[in-house]
């Protein structure tokens, strides 16, 4: 067995391994968020993109300049086979959202589906929110969600699972130590080239945490929901959607 980085191989069937995510319902969701704070976006900025299975969708109901990055070269390679043919202003580039800076400035910022529980610390995840910070228009919106230990604990932390797709067949091996708040998913990937292992390690956040480190950060918090709900978010929530404002700039 070789180990390798993760997102490398995984990309090719990523998909595949992620067909029960609903992303259709996860951009109707974020659009009813925007609706509620009565905004509309005219640019996005979305941080782990991945394979832009979330990025395609929302550019197809409204098509506006929107900026998709990740982390991973091979996971954007699938991303941009994926939107080939689109016509919307959808761009993707790598960039990696714990320490970034871009000269354009956006509306909306998102970073959805456990990116930020890929940060390990908390004094990264106040870094992750000074790069956004740099990159939103005065009154722009950070949108993100966290996984929280509730959803670990309640939706079984340690299983094995298997299936197969056309780049590989696959075993994954997910546990949770509750101690350290860790959860980390292994992917055996089985190909013709022999076993390859990809390690993902993601910490989890209660939610007093991550209401905290907003409170001391440049953003106003303006709703915190509880999973995919417009429901306010507590300390048993599985998912927290946060929805954060950067202040309109003030005269001197």
């Amino acid at each position: 067995m070789t180990e390798i980085a993760p997102y490398t191989l995984l990309a090719d069937g990523y998909d595949s391994v992620m067909e029960h995510v609903d992303y259709d319902a996860w951009v109707d969701y974020i659009r009813v968020v925007f609706e509620r704070i009565r905004t509309e976006p005219e640019s996005i900025l979305e941080l782990g993109c991945g394979t832009g299975s979330f990025a395609v969708r929302y550019v197809a109901r409204r098509p506006i300049r929107y900026l998709a990055t990740d982390r991973s070269e091979d996971m954007l390679r699938m991303a941009r086979n994926k939107s080939a043919g689109i016509e919307s202003g959808l761009e993707f580039a790598r960039a990696d959202f714990t320490n970034f800076s871009l000269d354009e400035r956006f509306d909306a910022v998102l970073l959805l589906y456990d990116g930020l529980n890929y940060v390990l610390d908390l004094s990264a995840i106040g870094a992750v929110v000074r790069s956004v910070a740099g990159v939103l228009k005065a009154g722009g919106l950070f949108v993100f969600d966290q996984s929280t230990p509730v959803n670990s604990l309640s939706n079984e932390g340690d299983f094995e699972d298997e299936g197969c797709c056309d780049a590989f067949s696959f075993t994954r091996r997910s546990d949770y130590h509750a101690g350290r708040r860790i959860h980390s998913n292994k992917f055996f990937l089985h190909t013709g080239r022999g076993v390859f292992v990809e390690k993902h390690v993601q910490r989890v956040y209660e939610y007093a945490e991550i209401r905290f480190l907003l409170e001391d950060s440049p953003f106003d918090v303006i709703e915190a929901y509880d999973g995919f709900s417009l429901q306010p978010a507590t300390d048993d929530s599985e998912r927290i959607h946060w929805v954060v404002r950067k202040p309109q700039e003030t005269s001197p």
